[in-house]
C-alpha cells in the first residue's frame, strides 16, 4: 500500500515537472522565435496572444465600472442593472477597435456624448464611435500615432536604370518603419483618393522620383492630364512624352495614349510577344491623370462621354504592353470614377466623408480598420493602402516632395538646369519629428488584424 502511494506521488511530481519544462521550453522558443523572425511569429502566434491579452486584462476588466460611471448602464423598473457586452477587440499597431452590443433602449448618441470620458480612461489619444449593425457599434481607440515621432525622409534618387525595381518603387514608410514600395508590374494600377491638402501631390512626385533613370533612359514615358491648368505638373512638362493642362488636351492625349498601345499591342501580338520588358524600344507607358473627375464629370457631357470608355480600355487591355494608370480624385464615388473597381492597387488620404473609404479601398475595408475619415489635416501624405488579393488595409505615410526636389528631378530627367519654383503655400522642407524606436516594428503586425471573440449575447446582467 505505502508503495503504491509513493509510486502515485512520484508520477504526480513527474508530472508536475513534465508540465513546467514544457511551459518552460515553449517560453523560451516563443521568446527566441519572436526575438529571431519577428514578422512569421506576429502573424502566427503573436496577434493572438496580444489580442487575448487586451481583451481581458485592458478592456473586459474594467468595462462595466467605467460604463457605471460614464452613465451606459440601464437600470430597469425591477432595480436590475443591466451594463453593455464587449463582444470583441481587434487591435493593429495604433488602433484598438472595441465591438459592443449595446442595451436595448440605448443608442449610437449615447456613446458619442461620453466618448472622450472613455478614451481619457482608456489612455487614448482619441476616440470614434461606428455603427456596424443594429444594436452593435465599435469604439475605436487611437492608442498612438507613430507618425508624430517617426521621420520618413525622402528616398534617395535612384543612381542608375539597374537599380530601379519597377515591382518595388520606394515612396514612404509604413505605420512600422518599414519602407513601403509600389508595384507597377504587379500592382498595375493605381487609384490615389483624397480630399485636398491631403498629400497626393506627395504620392505622385515620389513614384515619378523612383522612374528617374528610366524616364531618362527611354524605358518609361510619362502620360501627364493636369487638368487645373497643370498647377501641380506644370514644373515636370519637360520630362514628360504628352503633357496636358486641360480637359481638352486631355482628352487628345487620351486618344493618343490608345492609339499607341494598341499599335502596339498588335505589333507583339504578331510578334508572339505575350508580355513587354520595359526598354527603349517598348517603354513603359504611365498615365497619370491629376483629377479624375475634371475628365468624367466637371465637365463637358461629350469629353466624358469619349474620356470613360478610352480609360476603361487602358484599364482593361494594356497590362502586358506596359500601360499603367494612375489616377487621383477627392471625391471616389461611381459618378466621378466609374471604373474604380478597374484599379487593383487603391489608396486612401484623408477624406471627407466615411463613406468614401468603402468606396475607394472597397466594402467593409473601413470596420477592418481603415479610418481615412479620421486622419488628421495636420498629416498630410498619411494614407490606407489596400491591394487586390489582401484583406487588411495598410497605413503608410508618402515622403514630402519639395519644389526644390521636383526641380532637381526635372534638371535630372533632361539633364538640364532648372530653376526651382516656389509655393508660398507650403513648406520648402517638412518638419523633422523625433526618432522614436518605432522604426524597429516589422510590416508584419498588419497583415491581419489582431482580434479575440466572446460570445454574441444580447447583454449581461450586473
Amino acid at each position: 500500500m505505502t508503495s503504491t502511494v509513493v509510486l502515485g506521488a512520484s508520477v504526480v511530481w513527474l508530472g508536475y515537472l513534465v508540465v513546467l519544462s514544457a511551459a518552460g521550453i515553449a517560453v523560451v522558443a516563443g521568446a527566441s522565435w519572436c526575438l529571431l523572425d519577428r514578422p512569421t511569429f506576429d502573424r502566427f502566434a503573436g496577434r493572438l496572444l496580444r489580442a487575448w491579452w487586451r481583451r481581458w486584462a485592458v478592456y473586459q476588466r474594467q468595462w462595466f465600472d467605467l460604463a457605471y460611471r460614464a452613465g451606459l448602464v440601464v437600470t430597469d423598473h425591477r432595480g436590475r442593472s443591466w451594463a453593455p457586452k464587449v463582444l470583441r477587440v481587434s487591435s493593429s499597431w495604433c488602433w484598438d477597435h472595441v465591438r459592443i452590443r449595446m442595451v436595448k433602449t440605448q443608442e449610437p448618441g449615447d456613446f458619442e456624448a461620453v466618448l472622450e470620458r472613455l478614451a481619457n480612461a482608456y489612455r487614448a489619444r482619441r476616440a470614434t464611435v461606428r455603427t456596424l449593425k443594429p444594436g452593435v457599434i465599435s469604439l475605436d481607440f487611437q492608442r498612438r500615432e507613430p507618425f508624430d515621432e517617426m521621420p520618413v525622409p525622402l528616398p534617395a534618387l535612384p543612381e542608375s536604370v539597374e537599380s530601379v525595381d519597377l515591382a518595388r518603387l520606394v515612396i514612404g514608410r509604413t505605420e512600422y518603419g518599414r519602407d513601403f514600395a509600389l508595384d507597377l508590374l504587379r500592382g498595375l494600377h493605381i487609384l490615389l483618393a483624397g480630399a485636398t491638402g491631403s498629400g497626393k501631390g506627395s504620392w505622385l512626385w515620389g513614384l515619378i522620383r523612383q522612374l528617374a533613370p528610366l524616364i531618362r533612359a527611354g524605358s518609361v514615358r510619362l502620360w501627364v492630364i493636369d487638368p487645373k491648368g497643370g498647377m501641380e505638373f506644370g514644373a515636370g512638362r519637360e520630362m514628360f512624352h504628352r503633357f496636358a493642362d486641360s480637359d481638352e488636351t486631355g482628352l487628345e492625349l487620351m486618344r493618343e495614349y490608345v492609339t499607341t498601345l494598341d499599335a502596339r499591342k498588335e505589333d507583339l501580338g504578331r510578334q508572339g510577344v505575350r508580355t513587354a520588358t520595359a526598354s527603349a524600344e517598348t517603354p513603359m507607358d504611365v498615365l497619370i491623370v491629376d483629377e479624375l473627375a475634371a475628365m468624367t464629370q466637371y465637365c463637358t457631357r461629350d469629353i466624358a462621354r469619349e474620356f470613360e470608355p478610352l480609360l476603361g480600355k487602358a484599364l482593361t487591355q494594356y497590362r502586358a504592353v506596359l500601360g499603367r494608370v494612375v489616377g487621383a480624385v477627392q471625391e471616389p464615388h461611381k459618378d466621378n470614377v466609374p471604373m474604380r473597381g478597374l484599379f487593383p492597387t487603391k489608396i486612401a488620404l484623408r477624406l471627407d466623408e466615411a463613406s468614401y473609404v468603402d468606396m475607394t479601398l472597397g466594402e467593409g475595408v473601413r470596420d477592418r480598420g481603415a479610418l481615412a475619415d479620421q486622419i488628421p489635416e495636420i498629416m498630410p501624405g498619411v494614407g490606407y493602402v489596400k491591394h487586390d488579393g489582401r484583406r487588411e488595409p495598410l497605413r503608410v505615410r508618402a515622403a514630402f516632395t519639395s519644389d526644390d526636389d521636383i526641380a532637381a528631378l526635372v534638371a535630372y530627367c533632361v539633364g538640364a538646369s532648372v530653376t526651382p519654383i516656389r509655393r508660398t503655400e507650403q513648406p520648402a522642407t517638412p518638419p523633422r519629428p523625433r526618432r522614436s524606436a518605432i522604426a524597429e516594428i516589422t510590416e508584419a503586425d498588419i497583415e491581419q488584424i489582431d482580434s479575440f471573440d466572446g460570445d454574441d449575447e444580447d447583454h449581461d446582467a450586473a
